[in-house]
């Protein structure tokens, strides 16, 4: 089944461009869209690291501070809160980033297992 996108609700086009570039959506487009609302997503942001990643079977080394190392990564990982840092490279972010970047999940797959 072919919608337009004129056809799905709270979807309206800005400019002309717009339009013209994607003026037709199919099924599998309109599945991939995000049903997470803003607080969702806020929540999932701040939900801490610790049992999550314990609840995956990672193993995390105590550090001063509370803050923990994840074993088992490729690179080093120490985590605090819902925050991480690979001390590597010095890349950074929140439990979703970690999800996305350090473990190379979708966003949708991110949320559902910080939300579950």
């Amino acid at each position: 089944m072919i919608w337009k996108r004129s056809d799905l609700p709270g979807v309206v086009p800005r400019t002309k461009t717009d339009v013209s570039r994607r003026s037709v959506w199919t099924k599998a487009d309109v599945s991939r869209r995000s049903v997470w609302t803003k607080a969702d997503i806020r929540r999932a942001r701040k939900t801490p690291l610790k049992p999550v990643l314990e609840h995956l079977g990672y193993q995390l080394q105590p550090l001063p501070n509370g803050n923990y190392l994840v074993a088992g990564l490729a690179s080093e990982i120490v985590i605090k809160d819902h925050y991480w840092i690979c001390t590597d490279t010095g890349s950074a972010g929140n439990a979703i980033d970690f999800f996305v970047q350090i473990k190379k999940t979708s966003f949708n797959d991110a949320m559902r297992s910080l939300t579950s």
